[in-house]
């Protein structure tokens, strides 16, 4: 640098040009940044770019139709797909599995998994001593020809008739259809539960189910012969049982050993007294029953036309069934029904145990509005002997043809002279009588169980015909034998608890449908499936739709990393 001499004699430096050095380093801070940038975006279009292929080789190698199987087929299928990505495919590494049942040559699942290790060289970061960047992708895929088991429940309560049935019954066999197409009817089981006010069994089924069917012995033991000694608690002759609030605590049908039986009843009329006509009969007996363990779409398809729409609403009732039945402890039935030809072979061991790999469970719930309530009679009236009994000696000798006379009503109460009261006419009291104790016309005389009084008259007819003009409180006891067991609300809180059970571990996976539903129901049904897009709310022709999504994703195909 020149030194110049000051007027003054002073010497002073020249500084000229400083500002050019400083800048030229700015400069070069500045390319040696933009090159870092440079060298990051290239990592991250390369790991994209690696991500992408892995993804899509790892989906195709996955699928059930590729014919590669060995480890060996299915790496080479993986690196070739990144070989014409243009990538290097030593940088991947590849874990594959194929599922075959023990028997089978089918395979029921294929699982696929790559990783990809590399190096990228930089362009810029290699001046500050940085030569490459290093870089990472996974991916993983698994298709599967699951076995599947689910549970279609539907809502056939009297709100359902009409269009709105038509449209549930296009729906739920577009369903089936979709569902045995895409999972192959071999690999799919499918149960049909309608439910109203009930669910009802046929008489298949409540043979092979754990009934409280035991006899009981009448204590103190009858003297008069023809007294009922035993009784049975279940009355053999409903299809339908009761729950309790713990049976909707747990996937199992039941909580208990033995399943109970809905008292077989008739309410709301007291009819003509010929015949059992009176009332409409709590557990219907027209009304459709189950369809459990099915893989034939016409057989399944036929059973939903079958449907019809009458009674109130048992939601908690229909879902309880539907996850009952997808419970192993239900899978002796399904034996028995593969034994007598009435099941598909492919439902050998079926339900299986919940959990159980490659083995997919589901509920598909619908309904069109809320819980209504549920009755049974009451204990004393359900089963065991009554006090009413009937001689044929009696019935012969009635001239008119009418099938209520030869009835006497025991009347422990009364003096000996008037042991028994024999009603006439039901329309009149002039021709009812009392008989004495130990008298010819009821020597014959047998002894009925409240199973029989049932079957026979409807629970108004009971209590008018034998004890209006003969026991008051007995009369009082009659009219009140049929008791609401279970309200709304209460049906509510049990809906909320088998939903609840049915998802512990998400082992069945529950699809919900409110079909022009109450915003109770809806709410309420969006509770139960608990899960995001997995509740749909729709009306009309759109029902197709909310089904059709379902089994959708009943197969839907996922990426698992």
């Amino acid at each position: 640098m020149a030194h110049k001499k000051h007027p003054g004699g002073l010497f002073q430096k020249d500084e000229t040009g400083s500002l050019t050095i400083f800048s030229l380093f700015i400069f070069i801070l500045i390319l040696m940044m933009a090159g870092m940038a440079v060298d990051m975006v290239r990592h991250e279009r390369e790991r994209v770019k690696i991500q992408n292929t892995i993804d899509t080789a790892v989906v195709a190698a996955s699928s059930l139709t590729q014919e590669a199987e060995t480890q060996a087929e299915v790496e080479a299928l993986i690196k070739d797909h990144m070989a014409k990505a243009g990538l290097n495919p030593d940088i991947v590494t590849v874990t594959s599995d194929v599922a075959r049942p023990a028997g089978n040559d089918e395979i029921t699942s294929r699982w696929v998994s790559a990783t990809a290790d590399y190096q990228m060289d930089t362009m810029f970061m290699n001046m500050m001593g940085i030569e490459s960047l290093p870089g990472g992708a996974s991916s993983g895929a698994r298709e599967g020809n699951q076995m599947i088991e689910i549970a279609l429940v539907l809502d056939t309560s009297g709100s359902m008739d009409g269009e709105k049935m038509d449209n549930l019954k296009i729906a739920a066999k577009q369903f089936i259809n979709t569902v045995l197409t895409n999972n192959s009817p071999e690999r799919t089981l499918i149960s049909i539960i309608p439910y109203s006010q009930q669910v009802h069994m046929n008489d298949d089924l409540k043979a092979r189910l754990s009934l409280n069917t035991d006899a009981v012995a009448v204590t103190p033991v009858p003297t008069n012969p023809n007294a009922i000694a035993t009784y049975i608690p279940g009355n053999t002759a409903t299809n339908c049982v009761r729950f309790r609030t713990d049976d909707f605590t747990n996937r199992r049908l039941v909580d208990g050993t033995d399943i109970e039986l809905l008292g077989n009843f008739r309410i709301g009329s007291t009819g003509n007294f010929s015949t059992p006509t009176g009332g409409s009969r709590w557990c219907r007996s027209t009304k459709l029953e189950m369809m459990l363990f099915q893989n034939n779409e016409t057989d399944l398809g036929l059973h939903i036309d079958a449907m019809d729409a009458s009674g109130w609403t048992a939601v908690d009732y229909g879902m309880n069934w539907g996850v009952g039945v997808l419970d192993p402890s239900f899978q002796s039935v399904v034996t028995g029904m593969i034994t007598d030809g009435l099941a598909p072979a492919t439902a050998a061991g079926f339900p299986v145990a919940h959990g159980t790999e490659d083995v997919l469970k589901y509920v598909v719930l619908m309904t069109d509005g809320i819980n209504t309530r549920q009755r049974d009679l009451e204990d004393p009236f359900k089963s065991g002997p009554s006090r009413i009994w009937h001689s044929e000696t009696r019935a012969d000798e009635a001239a008119n043809g009418h099938d209520w006379f030869g009835y006497v009503v025991e009347m422990p109460d009364n003096p000996p002279g008037q042991r028994w009261y024999a009603p006439g006419l039901p329309t009149t009291t002039a021709d009812d009588t009392y008989i004495p104790e130990g008298h010819p016309d009821v020597a014959d005389a047998v002894q009925w169980d409240h199973h029989a009084v049932f079957d026979r008259f409807s629970v108004p007819e009971a209590a008018d015909y034998f004890f209006s003009r003969s026991d008051t409180d007995a009369f009082d006891a009659y009219n009140g034998a049929v008791e609401t067991n279970m309200g709304w609300a209460t049906a509510d809180t049990d809906l909320r608890a088998i939903c609840s059970a049915a998802r512990t571990n998400e082992w069945i996976e529950i699809f919900t449908v409110a079909f022009e539903a109450p915003e109770a129901a809806n709410t309420l049904l969006a509770e139960c499936s608990a899960k995001e897009g997995n509740h749909f709310d729709v009306a009309g022709t759109d029902i197709s739709a909310a089904f059709a999504a379902i089994a959708a994703e009943i197969t839907k195909l996922r990426l698992t990393q």
